[in-house]
């Protein structure tokens, strides 16, 4: 007789509380301080989470506060939905003494490095080093780092730690397996005109780039989607209470010149959206032909939805996981483009849709073999994508 396997009870840290917040009935009055910080600083964190739990037969939800004696009572180990954590500008050490005093295997998954771009040197802080020494003392022999790239993982062994390439778990959204051979089908089938510009900000040094994206949303009738800062979060949302600041004021000079306050607002109210969760997210691209700027997710969901999509890479961060991934990807300060959608046409050809679809599989193959490799689960949605 077969005995199989036990599988271990998986408790994820998300590193946002959106869900908390809806869980409240508060996302729809929630002012854009409150709803940036519920989404873990960028809308963009829900793909990967709501990838990470996709992938994973079974889990559940806690938080950093959760007292360390229901979390053992509760899991078997921590999974953490991870971003950008390695850089000069983060200092784990609150990490590692949660994780420390949870007591259990921790396994990081889309950890990813932040430089001005790949190839720089970065320098971890005492505090991250910490949190990492905690993960990896209880992975035994099973992958502990599931990182985003061959940049972060070369960062991570400079530093003496081993990891795994899985990119981010937002790749494995759609059920789809072909979804790179649909969306160049669509391409060669003749693309609309419709864009989704996924926003940046208004702190770019040079905001020509941004404005190019913003001319292709009036002009076609296209969507702003935003994702980070509040500011930003605060055009789309519109309300009167959130564009009150010096710092929207800002936004307004430098993101939408020659526009006064009252047009700035009716600007945000018709081409500006937000979003909390990446179903109603994916859902909502499909209305448009094509997706292209210098947020990852925002260009990522897209594809997940069966549209075309092209990063404009802004640092290491969105050039490493498009790179990864197979996603099409060009210099955000790149000369300018007065055809935004011949761009994205010319980039989805039927060998970058099979290249993609591709490295899609590899990854999901690589990113199942590191769950099992700690007793977790996986979903039948990842492993129908690794066929």
């Amino acid at each position: 007789m077969t005995v199989s396997k036990t599988r271990r009870r998986v408790a994820i840290l998300p590193n946002l509380s959106i869900r908390q917040l809806g869980d409240a009935g508060r996302i729809p009055t929630a002012d854009a301080a409150t709803l940036t910080e519920a989404l873990g600083g960028n809308s963009g964190n829900v793909a990967y989470v709501d990838g990470l739990v996709a992938s994973l037969a079974a889990s559940h939800m806690i938080t950093w506060s959760t007292p360390p004696e229901i979390v053992r009572a509760h899991a078997d180990i921590l999974v953490v939905a991870c971003a950008n954590q390695l850089g000069d500008h983060v200092d784990l050490s609150g990490w590692a003494a949660r994780l420390a005093a949870f007591g259990l295997p921790v396994l990081l998954v889309g950890l990813g490095a932040q430089a001005p771009g790949i190839g720089a040197t970065l320098a971890l802080k005492d505090g991250t080093r910490a949190a990492l020494d905690v993960v990896a003392a209880a992975a035994g022999a099973a992958p502990a780092m599931l990182v985003r790239g061959a940049y972060t993982a070369e960062i991570l062994a400079r530093n003496g730690y081993a990891s795994t390439i899985i990119g981010c778990p937002s790749l494995f959204l759609s059920p789809t397996r072909d979804l790179g051979g649909r969306i160049a089908a669509r391409v060669a089938a003749g693309l609309g005109t419709r864009p989704a510009i996924a926003a940046g900000h208004h702190h770019h040094a040079d905001m020509a780039p941004e404005h190019r994206l913003i001319v292709a949303a009036d002009q076609h009738d296209g969507c702003y989607i935003v994702q980070h800062p509040d500011t930003m979060i605060a055009l789309a949302r519109s309300d009167l209470a959130d564009t009150q600041s010096g710092d929207f004021a800002l936004l307004a000079q430098r993101l939408l010149p020659g526009l006064d306050g009252a047009q700035v607002l009716e600007w945000g109210r018709r081409r500006a959206f937000v979003f909390t969760d990446s179903q109603t997210w994916m859902s909502f691209l499909r209305r448009y032909d094509y997706a292209i700027g210098p947020r990852f997710h925002g260009v990522a969901l897209a594809i997940q939805a069966e549209r075309p999509g092209v990063v404009l890479h802004v640092d290491s961060r969105t050039r490493e996981m498009a790179e990864t991934m197979a996603i099409p990807s060009r210099s955000f300060d790149d000369d300018p483009v007065s055809d935004l959608r011949e761009v994205v046409a010319t980039a989805w050809t039927a060998e970058a849709g099979a290249a993609f679809d591709s490295r899609r599989a590899a990854l999901a193959k690589t990113f199942r073999t590191a769950l099992q490799a700690h007793d977790i689960a996986v979903s039948a949605r990842l492993s129908a994508l690794c066929e």
